[in-house]
């Protein structure tokens, strides 16, 4: 089998699509799948270069050259989509020819690219929704609603979505929304694989709090029940809850709050941290990858945000990551997403809707309390992951997509226990 990878961003960039095709094509890889990834030289936040070619871990990876202004002005990332669009389109029309194609969502419609070299060249398309668009950009307010552009871009979204052979959304939420928009039809050729993390590189630790506080410049919060927030701090996110509730909490000397990442929200939560004083909110940059288990693990609850409107539109990657660190999620945003849905049904954490701060501020007060309660929702968190979402089962999923791509038997059944068996034994 041969499989093309297209997404602007690929190792080793950090961004969270960048981790996850590294991770699913190190793995095809590894069970004899030839892969290619294609990407751009430029990275998430803008500049640098990466080379034209590299080979890492058994993929193959082929780059284009794009603009790389990042995401700081709305002409930067355009001319960075732009240039990416046409580079990648001229790379699939005159790279070896695979069988497969599959492209996800950065940047948006890219899989128009993916369709066109696909229906010319003969591969097939799988289409790799990460998030829904124009939808996102409407519920942000970046496009009006109903408006020229916007219907344009639905229309070209049903077209691409419709003459692909495989589509694969990330929970059932975003099955209902795509089936809504593009037809019900589409149902047969539509898989659910939701997002996952590296169980064996996310795990649940113990004795690392002081080691990472003292490496970050935090060591006073060592004794305090801390909440962590680690990732892109985006448009998507919704973090006004989070600050109140963090505002209402600033007489509670025993809970602190932990940001870390950066995006296009960190300046509005640096004014607001320096508008209420707030000396219970401490802002870090982003660590290095093989430092997020150690951060994850000195934390008491992690937070996963996502602003109102936004379910089945944008699912955040972050939560299979929390689950897999073993710590209580606090949800805050949209609760008809499927992240804030696992959250109750699962009773590994607790859901709060936007605007409710002081509910937020009460959990948090009852989990510092008594800590044997957000220590239990930490266990079934990873004993939820281990069941569902470790790479493993995500892997062995994509592999039966592809095979029913390409018209190929289904895999045989046990094969995703198997896998996930072997590779905890390595």
């Amino acid at each position: 089998m041969r499989l093309t990878i297209l997404n602007q961003f690929f190792y080793p960039d950090h961004s969270a699509t960048s981790q996850l095709m590294t991770a699913l094509a190190e793995d095809l890889a590894a069970q004899g799948v030839e892969v290619t990834a294609l990407a751009s030289r430029g990275g998430y936040n803008g500049g640098g270069s990466y080379p034209t070619r590299e080979e890492y871990r058994g993929v193959r990876i082929e780059r284009v050259w794009a603009t790389s202004f990042g995401k700081r002005h709305v002409l930067g990332r355009l001319s960075d989509y732009v240039t990416f669009y046409l580079g990648a389109c001229f790379r699939l029309m005159t790279m070896p020819r695979q069988e497969i194609v599959m492209a996800l969502t950065t940047p948006p419609l890219i899989g128009l690219v993916a369709m066109v070299a696909g229906r010319l060249r003969g591969m097939r398309f799988v289409a790799l929704l990460e998030d829904l668009y124009p939808d996102v950009a409407v519920a942000l307010g970046a496009v009006p609603e109903g408006g020229v552009v916007t219907r344009a871009l639905e229309w070209l979204n049903r077209v691409m979505l419709r003459r692909a052979d495989r589509i694969i959304v990330l929970g059932d939420c975003m099955l209902k929304r795509v089936t809504a928009q593009a037809g019900a039809d589409l149902t047969p050729r539509i898989d659910v694989i939701h997002n996952w993390a590296d169980g064996r590189e996310i795990a649940p630790l113990e004795g690392v709090r002081g080691e990472f506080l003292r490496a970050v410049g935090l060591e006073p919060l060592a004794d305090k029940f801390i909440v962590l927030f680690g990732g892109n701090l985006g448009r998507v996110n919704e973090f006004t809850t989070v600050l109140d509730a963090a505002r209402e909490l600033r007489g509670r000397e025993e809970i602190a709050f932990v940001f870390i990442g950066e995006g296009a929200k960190s300046a509005e939560i640096r004014r607001y941290v320096e508008r209420h004083s707030l000396s219970n909110i401490h802002l870090l940059p982003y660590q290095p990858r093989e430092h997020v288990c150690r951060s994850l693990g000195a934390a008491d609850a992690l937070l996963v945000t996502l602003a109102d409107g936004l379910a089945g539109i944008s699912v955040p990657s972050k939560t299979y990551t929390n689950l897999a660190a073993g710590r209580p999620i606090l949800f805050v945003g949209d609760l008809a997403s499927c992240s804030a849905q696992l959250v109750v049904e699962h009773d590994c954490g607790a859901a709060v809707a936007s605007g409710a701060a002081a509910q937020m501020a009460e959990t948090l007060r009852a989990w510092a309390a008594d800590r044997s309660i957000p220590a239990g929702m930490g266990r079934r968190a990873r004993a939820l992951f281990e069941r569902r979402f470790d790479r493993p089962h995500a892997v062995a999923q994509y592999l039966s997509t592809f095979s029913r791509c390409l018209g190929l038997s289904e895999r045989e059944p046990g094969r995703i226990d198997r896998m996930v068996t072997d590779q905890r034994r390595v």
